[in-house]
C-alpha cells in the first residue's frame, strides 16, 4: 500500500503552467503569457470512507492549512496522528493554499491517498482526486515538478575582447554554475544560442548582472555559448546542470544517408529539450504552451517517447477551465487543434478514462467556437482573436478555407469523443456535413485544382497552407486530392512554406500520397540546411537565402528566431510513419500495420513505439525483417498482407522499390 500526493484533478498542471508561464526573461524584461490563464482552486475538500479489521492510524500531511473531519465528530490538525479501531470510518479533510496548490498524502498503516479518493472545490460535485506516480515520498510535494540534472562542461573556451567566450558544444537547457577563485565587484554573464548572439551585450536576448560572490547557480534558461566581458573570466570555472524530464527514446532510426541521420538525431534531440512540464515551442524565447506547436508535439511524442502523461499535462493546462471567453492563446486555429488533439490522444492511448474527465470542457471550448461563427457557420475574426496558420503572407480579408477545414475537422473529433463518452455524436456529424459542403461550394475552384485561401475578398489567392489542411482535414476527396499535389504541391510557382511548423504539414500530406522521394529531398535541403550551417538544434524557420547571422533575426530582433523549436522536429514523425510505415489502425494500437517503404534510401531501419510495445523494421539488401512485441500487427507489402506474432521476427525477401 503506497500512498501518493493528491489534489483536485487538473489543478496539479494548471498550477505548473501558471509557474512555466512567468518564467520568460527578455532583455531582462519579465514577460507573463498575454492570454488569460485560470487558476488553481485556493479550497478544496477531499472525502473518504474506508474499513479496516483491526486497529489503525492516519496521519494527514498537506500543503497549505486545514483541518482532519475524522467520522464527522472530531477535528484534527494537518501533521497530527489520529487513531481508531475496526470498523467502518469516514474522513474529511478541508485545506486551503493561497499561493500554491493545495494537496495532500496519508501516512498511514491502514488507509493511502490515491485517485480513489474524491475530491471538490467545495461545491456539491467530488471527482476522483489527481495523482502521479512520481510522487510517493511524503518529502517531495507536487508543488515542485520532478527534473532532473546532470552536469556538463564547456568544449571550449577562448578569448573575446576583455573577456572570455564558452561554448558547451550544442544547445542545452541548463543551470549555468561560476565557481570564482578571487574576489570581485561582480559580473555581467550574456547567453547567447549563437555565438554572434552571446558577444552582442547590445542585442544578447539573455544576460544576468551579478552581485560580486565566490559562486553563483544561475536559474535554468537556453543557451550554447556563454560570455563573460571581464579580465576576470579567465579565472572562472564554469560548468552546467542540464534540466531535463526522463523521457525515453524508444523511437530510431537510421538509413544509408548520414545526413538523414543527423537530421533525425537532431530532431529528436530538440525534441527532448522543448518536452518538459509540458510541450513547449522553444527553449530559448516564449517558453510557453502553445496549443498549434502542442498538436504537432503530440503525434512527434507517439513515434520517439510514446509518453502519454505529458500529452495529457499538455492539454489539460491548455483547456484550463470553463468558460472561455477568447480562444486558446487567443488564436483561433489552436481552439481546433486542441479539441483535435484530445480526439488523437485517444485514438493513440486509449485512455476513456482522461476522455470522460475533460469532456465537460471540450464541450464548452467548442460551444465557444461555434458562438463566434457567422450567419454562414464560418469561423471569423471577432475582436481579440488572432487567425495565425501559420509565419506567411495569407489572404485573411474575410472567412478564410484553411479555418472552414479545421472547424469540419474539428466537428468530426466531436462526435468520436461523443461516442467514447457513451453520448451521442450524430448532430456533430449533421454539422460537419452541412459545413463540408459549403467548403467545396465557396472555395474549390475546378479550373485551378486547387482550394482557394479566401474568397470573401475577391483575391482568389491559391497558396499551399490551405490546401495542405484540405488534405490533412479530409475534406479534399482522392479526385481533388491528386490535383492538389500536382497543381499546388508540387508547383514551384506557388510560393513555398518557409517554416517547419506548416512544412512538416505539407511533408505528411505528399508522403500520405507516396511522394516519399520528394520528402527525401527536403530532409536534406531543408533540414539538412540547418545542421550544415552548424544548427545542434532545429531552428523555428529556416530561410535558405539568408547569410550568416541573418539567419538569427526574426520579430524585429537581431536574435529574435529560435533556434530550438519543438515544431522543426517533424521528421521523427514522418521516418518512423511513412518509412518504417508504422502506425495504428485502431485505438490505443490494439491493430496496427507496418508497410515500410525507402524513398529511394538503400538501407532503412528503426524502431517505432506503440502504446506499450514497440516495432522494429529492418531493410537492406532485399531483405525485410520486422519484429513486434504487441499482438494486432499486419505487414503489408503492396496487395499483400502478412500476419505479424508477437515476439517473433518475420523476415521476407523482397525489393521494397517494387513493392510500394
Amino acid at each position: 500500500m503506497q500512498s501518493k500526493w493528491i489534489w483536485y484533478r487538473g489543478d496539479y498542471e494548471i498550477y505548473h503552467g501558471l509557474k512555466l508561464h512567468e518564467r520568460r526573461r527578455e532583455f531582462g524584461v519579465e514577460i507573463p503569457a498575454f492570454w488569460s490563464q485560470p487558476t488553481v482552486y485556493p479550497t478544496v475538500t477531499f472525502s473518504k470512507s474506508f474499513e479496516c479489521e483491526r486497529d489503525g492510524y492516519v496521519r494527514i500531511l498537506g500543503c497549505g492549512s486545514g483541518y482532519v473531519n475524522f467520522d464527522g465528530w472530531k477535528k484534527f490538525r494537518l501533521g497530527q496522528d489520529i487513531f481508531f479501531g475496526p470498523g467502518k470510518h469516514a474522513m474529511e479533510i478541508k485545506i486551503t493554499n493561497l499561493f500554491g496548490l493545495p494537496c495532500i498524502y496519508a501516512e498511514s498503516d491502514t488507509v493511502c491517498t490515491d485517485r480513489s479518493w474524491l475530491v471538490s472545490d467545495n461545491t456539491c460535485e467530488f471527482i476522483n482526486a489527481g495523482d502521479n506516480p512520481a510522487y510517493t515520498d511524503p518529502s517531495v510535494t507536487p508543488e515542485n515538478f520532478p527534473f532532473s540534472y546532470r552536469r556538463i562542461y564547456p568544449v571550449s573556451s577562448k578569448a573575446f575582447g576583455e573577456g572570455m567566450l564558452y561554448d558547451f558544444g550544442r544547445e542545452t537547457f541548463a543551470e549555468l554554475f561560476i565557481e570564482n577563485s578571487v574576489d570581485n565587484a561582480g559580473l555581467t554573464v550574456y547567453f547567447g544560442e549563437s555565438a554572434e548572439e552571446a558577444t552582442d551585450p547590445e542585442n544578447a536576448y539573455l544576460f544576468e548582472h551579478l552581485e560580486g560572490m565566490m559562486s553563483y547557480r544561475l536559474s535554468s534558461r537556453a543557451f550554447r555559448y556563454v560570455y563573460i566581458p571581464d579580465k576576470l573570466a579567465a579565472s572562472l570555472k564554469l560548468s552546467a546542470y542540464y534540466e531535463f524530464v526522463q523521457l525515453e527514446d524508444i523511437g530510431s532510426f537510421e538509413c544509408d544517408d548520414k545526413l538523414i541521420n543527423d537530421v533525425w538525431k537532431t530532431c529528436a534531440y530538440t525534441f527532448h529539450l522543448c518536452s518538459r512540464e509540458f510541450f513547449i515551442d522553444g527553449i530559448k524565447r516564449d517558453r510557453w504552451v502553445w496549443s498549434g506547436d502542442a498538436y504537432q508535439s503530440y503525434m512527434i511524442n507517439d513515434y520517439l517517447f510514446h509518453d502519454n502523461d505529458i500529452t495529457r499535462r499538455t492539454i489539460t493546462l491548455l483547456l484550463g477551465k470553463p468558460p472561455y471567453k477568447q480562444h486558446i492563446n487567443t488564436i483561433n486555429d489552436y481552439s481546433l487543434y486542441l479539441i483535435c488533439g484530445v480526439w488523437d490522444y485517444y485514438f493513440s492511448s486509449g485512455d476513456a478514462d482522461f476522455v470522460k474527465f475533460i469532456m465537460p470542457r471540450v464541450k464548452a471550448l467548442y460551444d465557444f467556437i461555434v458562438s463566434r461563427t457567422d450567419e454562414r457557420g464560418y469561423i471569423v475574426a471577432r475582436p481579440g482573436d488572432w487567425i495565425f496558420i501559420d509565419w506567411a503572407d495569407l489572404d485573411k480579408d474575410g472567412a478564410m478555407a484553411a479555418e472552414q477545414m479545421l472547424l469540419y475537422k474539428t466537428m468530426k473529433a466531436m462526435s468520436r469523443l461523443s461516442s467514447v463518452c457513451g453520448e451521442d455524436g450524430s448532430a456533430y456529424d449533421a454539422s460537419a456535413g452541412v459545413l463540408y459542403d459549403a467548403i467545396q461550394r465557396d472555395f474549390w475552384r475546378p479550373e485551378r485544382g486547387a482550394y482557394v485561401d479566401c474568397a470573401d475578398s475577391g483575391r482568389e489567392i491559391v497558396g499551399r497552407h490551405t490546401n495542405v489542411l484540405a488534405l490533412m482535414c479530409g475534406v479534399a476527396d482522392a479526385e481533388k486530392t491528386e490535383l492538389i499535389v500536382e497543381k499546388v504541391l508540387k508547383n514551384d510557382e506557388i510560393p513555398h512554406i518557409t517554416t517547419p511548423y506548416f512544412g512538416f504539414y505539407e511533408l505528411d500530406a505528399l508522403c500520405g500520397c507516396g511522394q516519399l522521394e520528394y520528402a527525401v529531398e527536403q530532409l536534406r535541403s531543408y533540414w539538412g540546411g540547418m545542421l550544415k550551417l552548424g544548427a545542434t538544434s532545429i531552428w523555428e524557420q529556416y530561410l535558405p537565402h539568408e547569410k550568416g547571422a541573418e539567419h538569427y533575426a526574426m520579430y524585429g530582433m537581431k536574435f529574435g528566431r529560435s533556434l530550438c523549436h519543438a515544431w522543426g522536429a517533424g521528421p521523427v514523425y514522418l521516418l518512423g510513419k511513412y518509412f518504417l510505415g508504422v502506425k495504428a489502425t485502431s485505438v490505443g494500437a490494439a491493430t496496427f500495420e507496418v508497410r515500410p517503404q525507402t524513398g529511394g534510401l538503400e538501407k532503412i531501419m528503426g524502431t517505432v513505439p506503440l502504446n506499450g510495445g514497440y516495432v522494429y523494421v529492418e531493410y537492406e539488401n532485399g531483405k525485410l525483417k520486422v519484429y513486434t512485441d504487441k499482438d494486432g500487427g499486419t505487414l503489408v507489402l503492396g496487395n499483400k498482407k502478412l500476419a505479424l506474432v508477437k515476439d517473433e521476427t518475420l523476415v521476407v525477401d523482397i525489393s521494397l522499390h517494387d513493392a510500394v
